[in-house]
């Protein structure tokens, strides 16, 4: 395994080559030492440490602190304070960089050694989680699924791209809103119970069946899916995860298990959900036993529409060459007839 490297920042030039030696015999690399914030920025840009020792108290236009919250929005290194100040202002201020260790002056080599080794396994453990968070959160990106997220109180933590589609909030105004603003499940008896909040209270997976979710837009989309309940490892309920997604409705079968299309009213063209394998020379299609039909049969057998027979006026001025020409943009009538 290589040698973890260090970068020590302190404007004490004694005390910093004496960290140095010290953590080369504990064997660690100590690359460079800096001796103010900017430095530190700078050194950091051209060793790329595994980890940054920090005095707090720095000489120059940054301090300590400031220091290691540049450092780590560059650099993403763990930062372990040395300093002489242990006030409670200090801490506070330090809490805020979310240090991976704090060491008080004068040190102890085996503290030292120990702080060092706990923060670079730390480190390396915070590294793995946000790479296999990286891959969930494209993951999820990259389902159809709407997924969404929410702490104990189940107030919303997380929507995915899915679940603001089909529910019209965005990621940001909804992190902290509670899941029942967000998420306007009904049936047709009323207002069904949270499946989110099921999962947290019985402690199980809940299957969510057919529900119509009511979009912040007004629009209505039929939905299914589950919610399970998040679980720490004390076996506490941390929060939830929900998953949907638009419920297709089973049509009526028409003859031979081929779905009967219930086509709308309100359309003068009629668009069925679903694919339909089409014969690209003969433009005949099949049903489920592999039989193959003219397009007009199939549609007459396999839903509620019926044609009347007659000619475009294109293939009426082909059929009938001899006809007046007005004849060609004559319509057809109700039985069909011109």
């Amino acid at each position: 395994m290589d040698q973890a490297k260090i970068l020590v920042v302190e404007d004490e030039p004694i005390v910093a080559k004496d960290i140095q030696q010290s953590l080369r015999r504990l064997g660690y690399e100590v690359p460079a030492t800096a001796t103010s914030g900017e430095d530190a920025l700078r050194k950091a840009g051209e060793t790329k440490p595994d980890l940054v020792i920090m005095d707090i108290v720095l000489k120059g236009g940054m301090d300590g602190v400031e220091t290691a919250q540049y450092l780590k929005q560059r650099f993403d290194v763990p930062i372990v304070y040395l300093t002489a100040y242990a006030d409670h202002q200090t801490l506070e201020r330090a809490k805020t960089t979310t240090p991976a260790g704090y060491m008080l002056k004068p040190y102890q080599p085996n503290e030292l050694r120990t702080t060092v080794e706990l923060a670079l396994h730390r480190s390396q453990i915070d590294r793995h989680l946000k790479e296999s968070l990286r891959w969930l959160v494209t993951a999820v990106k990259c389902s159809g699924d709407a997924v969404i997220t929410t702490n104990r109180a189940g107030r919303v933590t997380y929507l995915s791209p899915a679940a603001e589609t089909l529910t019209g909030w965005g990621q940001q105004e909804a992190a902290g809103v509670e899941l029942a603003v967000i998420l306007s499940l009904n049936e047709t008896q009323g207002t069904i119970d949270s499946p989110a909040r099921r999962a947290m209270t019985e402690c199980r997976m809940v299957r969510m069946e057919e529900a119509l979710l009511l979009a912040r837009d007004g629009a209505a989309h039929h939905v299914e899916g589950s919610a399970a309940p998040v679980v720490d490892d004390a076996g506490v309920v941390v929060g939830a995860v929900l998953v949907f997604r638009r419920h297709a409705p089973a049509f009526p079968s028409g003859r031979a298990g081929v779905p009967r299309f219930r086509w709308p009213e309100d359309r003068r063209l009629a668009r069925p959900a679903g694919i339909i394998n089409l014969c690209a020379w003969c433009k005949r299609v099949p049903d489920s036993s592999g039989h193959w039909y003219d397009l007009e049969t199939y549609i007459s057998e396999h839903s509620d529409l019926t044609f009347n027979g007659g000619l475009c006026p294109e293939c009426m001025a082909r059929c009938f060459p001899s006809e007046p020409k007005h004849h060609s943009h004559e319509s057809f009538d109700n039985a069909g007839r011109i």
